[in-house]
């Protein structure tokens, strides 16, 4: 397949922690972030996705090295990834037993946390909730309590439930998510995302998987077209394992609408379907309304379309397709050596060399130098 080697660019940077402070909270945050390695470099803005319990490493690792290699293999766009410390678990993420420092939580994650990172990063404003046990109880009311803010997320063996003897659970989420789907039936544009999932394996989970089984219950009774939704049972998973297999799963379910398909490549470079313009545009308008703001197609789709062009000789779209690379990726050397196939091909031997020079600045090697020098010779 034309292009497959840019792919091996895609990576998270290194690990920063931030420090900030929670006016709601009054008290210091600190969160992790990672940035995709081609941060900065590259014209585009990034969704969010965030992780709660990230002082559990094990998890934060995992989370980081699932991102990276969906990334990788183009299965979700590039995004920056923030994992928050939890300083008190119970207080901060049970909505069913402590409502109100809950509540002052989640008013930091959305007013506080998401307006620094705006502040300082290139957000797209699509943002993704992921979080674990009391953290994915945590998430699905976030998901219920702002919509319009929190419309992707991914619950992981979340506490919904729990033996009655427990004062603490009073199946609140699940009343919530109830009425909410009632009253909700309806959307037909950026519809929320919600993955959940549960093991049955061990104490904590022969309880929590009561309250996923009776989450898909809702969803089943009520028809919503509001919420695309996805439950994993996970048999013979357990509560430290079902992360395992929940965080691809739920990160492939969310970016679903956003994958740019090998059956979509396929209808362009070997059946000749698709003109690649249209199938990038359809895709480009696809996922805006999936999403209901712009994520930037893998670009490696846009390096093998442009390939595709310059090798059936169609320099007028090729050059089309290419400019809108360059205006994507300003950094990459391999964006303005492909304007120069394009000049090659016109004849115009000036202008070739121009973008192979442009070409030169941008790489770390003398890959041009030749090329260069033989058309110079023209």
């Amino acid at each position: 397949m034309f292009g497959a080697a840019y792919a091996q660019q895609i990576k998270l940077t290194d690990q920063l922690m931030v420090n900030i402070h929670s006016v709601t909270e009054q008290m210091d945050r600190s969160f992790y972030i990672q940035l995709p390695k081609n941060y900065g470099k590259v014209n585009k803005q990034y969704p969010l996705i965030i992780l709660l319990d990230a002082q559990d490493k094990t998890l934060y690792n995992y989370t980081s090295s699932t991102i990276d290699r969906l990334t990788w293999t183009n299965d979700i766009p590039e995004a920056i990834f923030v994992g928050i410390v939890q300083k008190d678990r119970s207080k901060e993420l049970s909505f069913e037993g402590n409502e109100k420092t809950s509540a002052m939580f989640l008013t930091f994650i959305k007013d506080e946390l998401i307006h620094y990172l705006h502040e300082h990063y290139a957000l797209n404003g699509y943002y993704t909730l992921i979080g674990h046990s009391l953290g994915g109880q945590f998430v699905t009311n976030a998901m219920l309590t702002y919509p319009e803010t929190f419309r992707s997320i991914i619950s992981i063996s979340g506490a919904l439930s729990y033996p009655e003897s427990e004062p603490n659970f009073k199946r609140k989420v699940l009343t919530k998510l109830a009425n909410y789907l009632a009253i909700n039936t309806h959307r037909s544009y950026a519809k929320q995302k919600y993955y959940f999932s549960t093991g049955d394996e061990d104490y904590q989970e022969s309880m929590f998987k009561i309250g996923a089984l009776a989450a898909d219950s809702i969803f089943r009774t009520n028809k919503t077209n509001s919420i695309n939704w996805h439950f994993d049972y996970l048999k013979g998973f357990n509560h430290a394992t079902t992360p395992l297999v929940s965080i691809p799963s739920g990160l492939t379910f969310i970016f679903h609408d956003w994958h740019f398909s090998d059956s979509l490549a396929m209808d362009v470079l070997l059946n000749h379907k698709t003109d690649p313009l249209q199938a990038l545009n359809q895709q480009a308008a696809h996922i805006l309304y999936s999403y209901g703001t712009e994520i930037s197609i893998a670009a490696i789709a846009y390096y093998q379309f442009a390939d595709y062009y310059l090798s059936k000789g169609e320099v007028n779209k090729a050059e089309i397709l290419i400019n809108q690379i360059i205006n994507l990726y300003p950094n990459n050397d391999e964006s303005y050596s492909l304007m120069a196939q394009v000049f090659i091909k016109k004849g115009e031997v000036k202008n070739a060399i121009k973008y192979l020079e442009l070409a030169q600045t941008k790489s770390s090697v003398e890959k041009y130098a030749e090329k260069i020098k033989n058309l110079q010779k023209l």
